[in-house]
């Protein structure tokens, strides 16, 4: 995984939709200042199936405790779009590819 140290998630809102799948929404976080050329992906913690790990270039994250129903899904469709914002504004949207072993 990238980067030494994740920054762990723990606070967040799941918007899921029939269509859309998955939408994360984050306060804006670091993890995803990579620019539009890296790969952003996702995988689960091999130590806690509800924790999603998140890379993009050299950095990582941690979303912790995500309800297993949205996980499959995730996982089926093989993304998770993250809404990050600021002041209640969204300032960035981020899908985030499943990253098969």
């Amino acid at each position: 995984m990238a980067g030494q140290n994740p920054e762990v998630i723990k606070n967040y809102d799941v918007v899921f939709g029939v269509r859309t799948g998955v939408t994360i929404l984050i306060p804006k976080n670091a993890t995803f200042d990579c620019g539009v050329d890296a790969k952003v992906q996702f995988n689960l913690s091999p130590d806690n199936p509800a924790d999603v790990m998140i890379t993009a270039a050299d950095k990582s994250a941690v979303l912790k405790d995500l309800r297993k129903d949205y996980i499959d899904d995730a996982v089926k469709r093989g993304v998770i779009m993250f809404y990050e914002t600021k002041d209640d504004e969204v300032v960035r949207c981020t899908p985030c590819n499943y990253q098969q072993k």
